[in-house]
């Protein structure tokens, strides 16, 4: 197996390396997340397209993910993200 650069990957965690969301749009979800994490509520944000869904449903995994702390994140047909703390999923 041949280890790549960062320069050299196309994704990083699988995310594109080029942004494709909004500014003010990562802003706002950056905002209401920390905030979900910090206080443990369920985190939700209405994505405008598959893309965007996409980028941020990989990226809501990577910063609530631990190992003893897995919460359940989700992306519905109507691209409502979802992220659920352990001790509220069923």
């Amino acid at each position: 197996m041949e280890f790549k650069s960062l320069e050299e990957r196309d994704t990083y965690f699988d995310m594109s390396k080029k942004p494709c969301i909004e500014k003010h749009r990562i802003e706002l979800f950056w905002k209401i997340l920390g905030w979900c994490i910090e206080k443990r509520r369920i985190f939700t944000f209405q994505c405008k397209n598959g893309e965007e869904a996409d980028e941020l449903q990989k990226l809501t995994y990577t910063l609530v993910f631990q190992i003893n702390d897995i919460w359940k994140v989700s992306v519905d047909d109507h691209l409502l993200l979802e992220a659920i703390p352990p001790n509220m999923t069923t």
